[in-house]
């Protein structure tokens, strides 16, 4: 069983109004999206290359096999933002299905934002192990990604092999990072292990290796977003997900390489919950109960690189490989631990490296 969460401290008043102006948008675009069609269930996750291929690889097979069944699929920036609107509709949801980072996910199964799922309705939910399973039953792990650094292939012919090698001068100015969120905090317990720390005793080796990759990142908002900066040319490298880059490798002429330094990197686990409250729970249940099917768990690890949690899924040896990475071992985080500390990291990026830099 994945361990339950303790509350997160409080944010500073600043970010907490930049977060409800944010997510007051999303809740507008929320609400034209369910008055459009009351009977369409909505899905919120991750924006971008995510959204596209979970709209092709999930909602459009699963749409052709529920003919009675519409979704709507709702791109939110990062998990944080998806939480904080589920919070402010609280009372009258408007979104039916949340796919959360690991870490926001059981936060907000901690707080009843997610409704408990209908084990007799579900039918693969026995085919995924226990660590899977958030606290109640509140949500389920349906797929894994990794941290990577990115390059283009025109202008790095040999890829850095250190996650230390980010901070040569060789590549001044040539660095897009967005580091505020799950990938800022997912770094940190990296750089500690190249430093040689374990991120419980202290992140300030992290983050004073953090600083001196600083001193090469040319952005800290990569617009659209990290992958399409690397491979336009704009950046020439890049710390994003794998499986997103993966995929643009394959379908946009290879000008995304991807590479795993040698220490090995963090795996990140995105889970699919219904939201408490949802008027569609019927169309909700149906929706979660196919996206955790070996098939749509395969379709979606051979097409896209997300990695599979459902046990009864076999993947080729080249998929695996891609998926989890060339570089060393991954490592595992201690998400209840870190869950106290997540947001402060996240200040502390913003405050120390971002604004210093």
């Amino acid at each position: 069983m994945i361990p339950k969460f303790r509350a997160w401290p409080r944010t500073t008043v600043a970010l907490s109004l930049l977060l409800a102006l944010t997510t007051a948008a999303c809740s507008r675009q929320g609400a034209a999206t369910a008055a459009t069609d009351a009977g369409t269930v909505t899905v919120i996750g991750p924006s971008g290359v995510f959204a596209d291929n979970y709209r092709k690889f999930i909602i459009e097979p699963f749409e052709a096999s529920h003919p009675g069944i519409r979704v709507a699929y709702q791109p939110s920036p990062n998990s944080a933002q998806t939480m904080a609107l589920l919070t402010m509709q609280r009372v009258q949801p408007q979104i039916d299905v949340a796919v959360l980072d690991v870490a926001v996910a059981i936060r907000a199964a901690e707080q009843a934002l997610l409704a408990p799922l209908d084990r007799t309705r579900l039918s693969h939910l026995q085919d995924y192990p226990d660590w899977a399973r958030l606290p109640g039953d509140r949500g389920v792990a349906f797929s894994q990604d990794n941290l990577a650094v990115l390059y283009n292939t025109d202008k790095i012919k040999q890829p850095p092999t250190s996650w230390k090698d980010l901070a040569d001068p060789r590549y001044k100015g040539r660095i897009a990072a967005k580091l505020t969120d799950t990938r800022g905090v997912i770094l940190l317990p990296i750089l500690g292990k190249v430093q040689g720390t374990d991120y419980k005793v202290s992140v300030d080796p992290a983050f004073a290796l953090l600083d001196r990759i600083a001193a090469n990142v040319s952005t800290w908002e990569p617009a659209p977003d990290c992958y399409a900066v690397v491979q336009s040319g704009e950046a020439d490298l890049s710390i994003c997900w794998n499986a997103r880059a993966q995929y643009l490798h394959d379908t946009q002429g290879g000008k995304i390489g991807v590479t795993v330094p040698k220490e090995g990197t963090v795996g990140q686990i995105n889970t699919i919950g219904r939201v408490a409250g949802s008027p569609r729970a019927d169309q909700a249940t149906a929706f979660i109960d196919y996206a955790l099917s070996p098939e749509a768990q395969t379709a979606f690890a051979v097409k896209s690189y997300y990695g599979p949690v459902n046990t009864r899924v076999t993947l080729p040896d080249g998929v695996a490989t891609r998926i989890h990475g060339g570089g060393g071992t991954a490592m595992t985080l201690d998400w209840n631990w870190i869950s106290d500390r997540y947001s402060a990291w996240i200040q502390r990026i913003n405050r120390e490296v971002i604004l210093a830099h």
